[in-house]
């Protein structure tokens, strides 16, 4: 006697008509009662912070509406994820934390994920992914710790702070989490759209902020929520050209003029910041991004440059022809602050000829810098000023090769995703995520932008969605 075997669909009919038998007999009165004791319980805790602790009530609104977020987002993660681009810029708002090493921003990132993989996990799927830049990443990361053991063990300078060291390598390495993080999360098209158009919202967002400021701060600068000017036009400068590389991508009318949008703002916020580094930044990612994608826009874009005399503002002009400056007998000289980072530069090189392999041990320059410039009788900064000298620096040879082949790594992921892409979308993200590659490599020659999750955090958001446009393809990885 044979027997013949359910029908596939007939099992998931019947399974989900269990499922809504089962919702439509879940008791109203519980429900209702629950209700009721999460209101109580509100107005309890309400009553406790006004009337125990004395706290105003416009902050335990605040409270309260920041616990409701909270709960949604573990709720329902991917809201939380989606929000974190836009939230990005803005850690500076943010209220801090008295735990070392994390901010607002990593926390929300860590319980973002906490709640999807453990999602994930109770299901028995899989939560991490191959990452094209793990490896890479991961030992980066080693170097720094062994070379923050060979700043404790073998100081170059009077002092090394260790405890000091780990924290600022525990915030670096957060920074570095937002890429295997996205990589998990972030899956399938619909997903690199949604957090791509996060990215230009949260850039649209910085650079309205930027342009309701103005020239706010220190030498009549744009300082936007970063609150230094360079640091912000680096972040403008990458997601500027990222914007204008989605413009091809983007079928929509409404979609390009929303992106044309970004571009324009951004590149006014980029010309407000009056950063050198940022503008020269911008120049060659736009340019970059016209090469790879339309013959039109390069030719605009190099119509633009080259008429920009008649346009860029004068204080945009004074600064970029601003390096150097006569005295009496006519003879130039460089301005102050670029004299004084010359100076710099040229002490890191004395340490680097002294400690060529090992460097002075991460976040050591700071304790080492001022001691150099005494003993050669120049003034020098704090800080290195150049990521690229920071990491030789502090991390000799083996760090700045590190740095070098993650760069490299960040431009050959660009370019197989433009290459392999399956939809103009996703090749266009590809370029544009090359372009801010392009825009971070300049920038780190004009000052330490690599380590701060300000600057870098939606940067790798982008090497996560176009390491996922790889991932999706039929054959798997490429």
């Amino acid at each position: 006697m044979s027997s013949q075997s359910p029908h596939p669909a007939s099992s998931v009919h019947e399974l989900r008509a269990a499922a809504r038998r089962q919702a439509r007999g879940f008791p109203m009165g519980l429900t209702l009662l629950a209700s009721t004791g999460l209101a109580a319980l509100s107005i309890a805790v309400f009553a406790v912070l006004d009337y125990r602790f004395h706290q105003d009530p416009h902050r335990i609104v605040k409270l309260m509406l920041g616990l409701s977020l909270v709960g949604a987002i573990v709720a329902m993660p991917m809201i939380g994820f989606t929000l974190m681009p836009i939230a990005t810029p803005f850690l500076p708002w943010m209220p801090k934390l008295p735990i070392p090493g994390m901010n607002a921003l990593n926390v929300l990132l860590f319980v973002v994920f906490g709640s999807w993989a453990l999602g994930r996990v109770t299901r028995k799927l899989d939560v991490f992914r191959p990452s094209r830049l793990g490896t890479t990443i991961g030992w980066l990361l080693l170097i720094a710790a062994l070379s923050i053991v060979r700043g404790g063990a073998f100081p170059t300078g009077y002092t090394y702070h260790v405890g000091e060291a780990v924290y600022a390598l525990v915030r670096s390495s957060a920074t570095f989490a937002v890429y295997f993080i996205g990589l998990a999360m972030a899956r399938g098209e619909k997903a690199r759209r949604r957090l791509s158009w996060a990215i230009v919202i949260g850039l649209m967002a910085e650079a309205a902020v930027t342009a309701a400021y103005g020239r706010s701060g220190r030498g009549q600068r744009a300082v936007g929520s970063f609150g230094q000017s360079n640091e912000l036009g680096a972040y403008l400068a990458m997601f500027t050209a990222f914007s204008a590389a989605m413009i091809p991508g983007t079928r929509n009318l409404l979609g390009r003029a929303t992106l044309l949008g970004a571009l324009l703002l951004g590149s006014f916020g980029v010309l407000l910041s009056v950063s050198r580094g940022a503008i020269l930044a911008l120049a060659a990612s736009l340019l970059f991004v016209g090469l790879r994608s339309s013959r039109v826009l390069t030719a605009l874009l190099l119509v633009a440059l080259v008429s920009s005399p008649l346009w860029v503002p004068d204080y945009v002009i004074h600064r970029i022809t601003g390096s150097r400056i006569e005295t009496e007998d006519e003879e130039g000289r460089l301005e102050g602050s670029a004299q004084i980072r010359i100076d710099t530069w040229h002490a890191i090189a004395t340490l680097v000829s002294n400690h060529p392999l090992e460097g002075v041990g991460f976040a050591g320059l700071g304790y080492v810098l001022p001691e150099t410039g005494a003993e050669l009788g120049i003034e020098v900064k704090d800080s290195a000023h150049n990521t690229y000298l920071r990491f030789v620096g502090e991390m000799g040879v083996i760090g700045l090769s590190l740095f070098l082949m993650l760069l490299w790594g960040c431009a050959r992921l660009s370019a197989d995703a433009t290459r392999l892409a399956r939809t103009r979308f996703d090749r266009q993200l590809a370029v544009g995520f090359g372009a801010a590659t392009l825009a971070m490599a300049i920038s780190c020659v004009f000052g330490d932008r690599f380590f701060s999750i300000l600057i870098t955090g939606n940067f790798w958001m982008l090497a996560a969605l176009v390491n996922d446009s790889l991932l999706d393809r039929p054959q798997g990885t490429a």
